[in-house]
């Protein structure tokens, strides 16, 4: 492995900066737009090809959107149906003009030298992607953006096997923040040939990061926070899955990953993902079981159900390294003693 130690954030000349595309999707967001657009336009990056992709918006966000293509000749503005996040970067992939591309959510925001920086870090450790570290904000947190101080120019950053990057975000470390999701991500568009995200609404980037960390063979992590993800907008996407998409969208995913998973001969991680995704069907059955509107008890028989088919694997997916000893003990009463765990794990 390289050693990285001696990094240090020194920036790149602008004749020497690879052209990065920055993908900003966008759907009512108007009262976010604004701020994550200026956020990018203030990169001290300068060879930047911004594509903002409408998807649809119903609110302001397209002719905010619209105002800002007058205002930089980097900006490119495309309006399309509404289709999904999925789609929409798809779509970033088919457009893009660099020889890297970035994903930007338009609710979230960017430190103005997130692009440099993780270029930098590219070009130092001979990288076709680079990860970094991110801040988690609430809506309505004011912009707190960073100065570059010499503690954040000398910060580490690190080469990382592709396993390991898989493991830890299969397993959602919090010690190695890699994740599913594509924003933290700086990918050489040699990652994203023949690569399409599924067309729905949630969950459409489960798959595909591990399938462009599997395929990167490694990657540079930069340990500096540099991305800042808002995390408790009440009208995000984000915010509204849940039962309604737990077998149209969410259990798919899993059980795509998992397929991935074994494919990759990374069968024990494998399990962690079933393990996972038991653990949140109990939550969910709880869910159900509480609730007296009946939006969520109408998927009470079918929770009950899937639940039943980790019945004769529990010790195989309950072995896992992450797994909690306590969750396996919950699982066994719900298969086993279902009066019971109803009389002692619902609230």
């Amino acid at each position: 492995m390289r050693d990285l130690s001696h990094f240090y954030f020194k920036g790149i000349p602008a004749d020497k900066q690879p052209l990065i595309t920055v993908a900003i999707t966008a759907y009512n967001v108007e009262k976010y737009i604004a701020r994550c657009i200026e956020s990018v336009m203030a990169q001290t990056y300068s060879n930047l090809d911004i594509l903002i992709i409408d998807d649809g918006s119903r609110d302001r966000t397209d002719a905010i959107c619209d105002y800002y293509l007058t205002q930089d000749s980097r900006i490119r503005v495309i309006h399309q149906s509404n289709q999904g996040p999925g789609t929409a970067r798809n779509y970033a992939i088919e457009e893009t003009r660099g020889e890297y591309l970035a994903f930007l959510d338009g609710d979230d925001y960017v430190e103005n030298y997130i692009y440099e920086y993780m270029m930098s870090a590219i070009l130092e450790s001979d990288s076709k992607l680079a990860i970094c570290s991110y801040y988690e904000n609430a809506e309505d947190e004011p912009v707190d953006i960073h100065p570059l101080t010499e503690n954040i120019r000398a910060a580490g950053i690190r080469m990382i096997k592709s396993d390991e990057l898989i493991k830890a975000c299969v397993e959602e470390s919090d010690e190695l923040k890699v994740r599913n999701m594509v924003w933290n991500k700086l990918y050489h568009k040699s990652l994203l040939q023949e690569k399409n995200f599924p067309g729905i609404m949630y969950y459409e980037d489960r798959r595909f990061t591990l399938e462009v960390l599997h395929d990167a063979k490694e990657a540079v992590f930069v340990d500096t926070p540099l991305y800042h993800y808002i995390i408790d907008r009440k009208d995000s996407i984000g915010s509204q899955e849940g039962f309604f998409c737990i077998f149209s969208e969410w259990i798919p995913s899993c059980n795509s990953v998992k397929a991935f998973l074994k494919q990759i001969g990374m069968e024990e991680l494998a399990d962690t993902q079933d393990y996972l995704m038991y653990k949140r069907l109990l939550d969910y059955y709880v869910e159900a079981k509480n609730d007296k509107t009946g939006d969520k008890s109408k998927y009470l028989d079918d929770i009950t159900a899937y639940i039943e088919r980790c019945r004769e694997d529990v010790d195989r997916i309950y072995g896992v390294g992450i797994a909690d000893p306590k969750e396996k003990k919950r699982m066994l009463k719900f298969l086993d003693h279902r009066w019971t765990f109803d009389h002692f794990y619902l609230k």
